[in-house]
């Protein structure tokens, strides 16, 4: 596999792939063009557009610079549109160089975070002035372009002066925390613990996967040549990156990563995602990596028969027939006259796997975002939902045994087709009602959209889906009702409990690879399964930079979720460090912490539903997956409770045996380990 990965490396098609910004800047600086001066800056533009992409910026300056004074000197009247787009990107190049020089090579905890504060304050403020120059202009001419006023605000924020000198018709005052809202400050620590790795886009894991009760991380970097990385949890003295040790060298790329027990060994493993967005040069393979258990993983992709060569991103392991072995779906970018249907590979219990997909009447063919799978109906079998980009979503119900495990369509009977334009998606219980909702967020925003959100105006943008289980197969759109009708532009996104309340809040990774698209990552708190409230700004959490992957783990084991994600967009320039918000604590409620061990049901418990019922009445809901679409939790259980917190009962339905346990005299803030119909130990 290191072989077949190094030679796709080489092979990227420059002329094609507009991802490959340094081979394909060499491309463009080669070819040639009309000697009419009009055509030559027409390409000067070109490459300095692509200098930007492939991390040049300060060359990119300089060209956008020359072809200006070309202009002037020699008296040119280009069109208008070609000014503006010059001055434009111009101008975003200057705020991603000062980015560049105040948070890359000055980072510090406060960098790019919403609101930018002390130490986040620009050092080195040139760029930042010559920025907000270039938007005052370009706003003089577009005064309703929202994209412009968004960047100026951010310009003049960067350099210490907003709100005061932001001119009063371009202010988006709302970029403060709001006062009806209290929540508490979690701080950035990713550089403390050893986590502040630099990165494109890519796939956060947070799980054991040595065995020794502390949460390590995984990462990936979606760069054909960029290196998968292995941090091992070191407890009081951070994380240490171990990937060399781990015999990962050589595995690169992987927009997204997802993780389960495929061989049921006890030992998590990953599979990786490679090719999504690379359209006709994306027919890149995945990777299966087995956990040995001793602290080393290898690569069987092909030994396990889950080899092939198609462009995504998404994947999600489920035992859709209960067999008590995972199985995987695999969902492919189709593209053009491409023709990349959608995989579902069957674990036959050998280490090996066989694609059924057609077998069982699935087939989804599209531009997959996401793919997960839910118990719709509480039948004990799982259902599968497909976000698609530009077309209406999927929603396929499993028939169970007596129908050979085929699946049915029922996505426009269901309700849950939009938005047209999606990305990740997941399923959880919001509410506690004990049936599983879906959440899909938007994809079809700009920097603009936002800032007129903010601002309280109509806009166009694309709004996330939240649809609540009807518990009749249908599902009822509640998006506005729960304040969440915002244009996200959601990436990498996942959920957890923050303040162990028992209900689910989620953390969602905004931006696309245009860096004019930049806009806070969000962080949305569940009140009691009727609305959210957003805390981007309270908690923190609103970092500038693109985000992906996202995981919530209690990584420092005081009783409460942190949150690590992985930031940096997808050209070649657009790096980051990744980021760790350490929960400050202090909530007041309680937490039981549930480790599953399947007999029957795949060894992790993947699928297996639980209930937490508390002597105050008091209803917690959870089913054990890795979360979100991009990015992966521990798959064992953290579980808020409340402030009350006494523990009546626990129930635990098994799918694999169709069973379900049931504990009492069980105290709150402790981990237990179940095994499935035997027993419940206190986990040391």
């Amino acid at each position: 596999m290191i072989r077949i990965l190094a030679e796709k490396a080489e092979m990227v098609n420059p002329e094609i792939n507009l991802y490959a910004n340094k081979k394909r800047l060499a491309w463009l600086q080669n070819q040639t063009f009309d000697d009419h001066i009009s055509a030559a800056l027409q390409h000067q533009s070109v490459i300095a557009n692509e200098m930007l992409n492939a991390g040049y910026t300060q060359q990119s300056i300089d060209q956008y610079n020359d072809v200006l004074y070309t202009i002037d000197s020699l008296k040119i009247n280009p069109p208008e549109s070609f000014m503006t787009a010059i001055q434009d990107l111009l101008a975003i190049t200057h705020f991603r160089h000062g980015e560049e020089t105040n948070c890359l090579d000055g980072h510090n905890a406060e960098s790019c975070i919403v609101p930018i504060r002390g130490a986040g304050i620009h050092r080195n403020k040139n760029n930042a002035e010559i920025a907000i120059n270039i938007y005052k202009s370009l706003l003089e001419k577009n005064p309703k372009d929202y994209v412009y006023r968004w960047l100026i605000n951010l310009a003049y924020m960067v350099k210490g002066d907003y709100p005061d000198k932001v001119p009063h018709r371009w202010l988006i005052p709302q970029l403060i925390p709001s006062d009806s809202i209290t929540f508490p400050e979690f701080t950035e620590i990713a550089e403390s613990a050893g986590l502040d790795h630099i990165s494109l886009a890519g796939g956060s894991i947070a799980d054991d996967f040595d065995g020794d009760g502390l949460i390590d991380i995984m990462v990936s970097s979606w760069g054909l040549d960029n290196q998968l990385h292995y941090f091992k949890n070191m407890g009081n003295r951070g994380f240490e990156d171990r990937t060399e040790s781990a015999n990962l060298i050589g595995i690169t790329g992987g927009l997204n990563m997802v993780h389960g027990d495929y061989d049921n060994d006890g030992w998590v493993d990953v599979f990786v995602l490679r090719g999504g967005w690379f359209g006709e040069d994306g027919n890149h393979p995945n990777s299966l990596l087995k956990n040995n258990g001793d602290g080393t993983f290898t690569d069987v992709t092909i030994s396990a028969s889950i080899y092939s060569e198609h462009p995504t991103q998404t994947a999600s392991w489920g035992d859709f027939n209960n067999d008590g072995w995972l199985d995987l779906f695999i969902g492919n970018e189709n593209t053009g006259g491409s023709n990349h249907i959608s995989e579902l590979y069957q674990n036959n219990g050998d280490g090996t796997f066989s694609d059924v997909a057609q077998a069982h009447n699935i087939n989804a063919i599209g531009f997959i975002k996401a793919v997960i799978w839910g118990d719709i109906n509480n039948d004990g079998f799982l259902d599968l939902y497909i976000s698609r980009l530009g077309e209406p979503n999927l929603l396929f119900q499993n028939s169970g045994p007596e129908n050979n495990y085929h699946f049915k369509e029922i996505s426009k009977k269901s309700g849950v087709t939009e938005p047209l334009n999606s990305f990740p998606a997941w399923f959880w219980d919001f509410n506690n009602d004990g049936w599983e909702d879906i959440w899909v967020s938007g994809y079809d925003n700009s920097s603009g959209h936002v800032a007129m959100d903010y601002l309280g105006l109509k806009h166009d943008g694309e709004s996330p889906r939240l649809y609540q289980n009807n518990k009749d197969g249908t599902f009822t759109d509640v998006t506005k009702k729960a304040n969440l009708d915002h244009p996200l532009l959601t990436m990498g996104s996942n959920f957890g409990d923050l303040n162990n309340d028992g209900f689910l809040d989620f953390y969602a990774g905004t931006g696309d690879p245009d860096y004019r698209s930049m806009q806070p990552n969000r962080m949305f708190l569940n009140k009691r399964g009727e609305s959210f409230d957003d805390v981007t700004f309270h908690g923190r959490f609103g970092h500038l930079q693109k985000g992906h992957g996202v995981s919530y783990a209690d990584f420092d084991r005081d009783g409460d979720l942190d949150v690590h994600a992985v930031l940096g967009g997808a050209y070649e320039g657009s790096v980051y460090q990744n980021v760790l918000f350490e929960n400050p604590g202090g909530w007041k409620n309680r937490w039981v912490g549930l480790s599953l061990q399947g007999m029957d049901t795949n060894r992790l418990a993947l699928g297996a539903r639980i209930k937490i019922v508390l002597e105050s009445g008091f209803v917690v809901h959870r089913t054990v997956s890795s979360g979100g679409s991009f990015g992966g939790n521990p798959l064992d259980q953290m579980i808020g409770l409340g402030k009350d917190g006494k523990i009546k009962t626990i129930n635990i339905f098994w799918p694999g045996s169709q069973t379900t346990q049931t504990f009492s005299g069980i105290d709150s803030d402790g981990w237990y380990r179940v095994i499935e119909n035997e027993s419940i130990l206190i986990n040391k």
